[in-house]
């Protein structure tokens, strides 16, 4: 299994947003293969196969790294962490997962959940209170906020119905 596109992130408590974003604040990235879209169509992704999805730990390292994966991919997982541990992967942007591991750098201490946007995993540093709100989060698509309609568009709406 192979990757360039990794998505780096903390975990924070956001009460005033919903969904992951209420439990995960993104990293920017810097390359416009993170953006337009990305994050919200492997999430819907995920959604969409979520019975498929399971929880598993993997020992990379001294590090211990919760996976949230299909059941397809679960067997590749140890190596793929390990292959991004040891740098083996050519990622489009830095992703820090090694320097975590590893224990390089200032950086191990500001991420700590990494999501593949190619193969819709998620991964990150074992932490049972972000486990239990990524549970929650995930499995549930927030609701979006009804718009009100500008005054422009209810004036149309009124004229159209005459």
């Amino acid at each position: 299994m192979r990757t360039h596109l990794i998505q780096r992130g903390t975990f924070e408590d956001r009460d005033y947003k919903k969904g992951i974003d209420a439990i995960v604040s993104f990293h920017y990235m810097g390359s416009s293969e993170y953006e337009w879209g990305a994050l919200p169509k492997s999430l819907e992704n995920i959604r969409i196969g979520i019975s498929d999805y399971i929880y598993t730990d993997v020992c990379v390292g001294d590090k211990q790294i919760t996976v949230f994966c299909t059941k397809n991919q679960q067997p590749k997982i140890e190596q793929y962490l390990n292959e991004l541990a040891d740098g083996k992967m050519r990622l489009k942007e830095y992703a820090s997962f090694d320097s975590y591991v590893n224990n390089k750098f200032p950086r191990t201490n500001t991420t700590d959940f990494w999501w593949d946007i190619q193969n819709d995993l998620m991964f990150w540093r074992k932490d049972t209170v972000f486990e239990n709100k990524f549970k929650k989060a995930i499995a549930n698509k927030p609701k979006k906020k009804q718009q009100n309609k500008s005054k422009m568009s209810k004036a149309l709406d009124f004229i159209l119905r005459k």
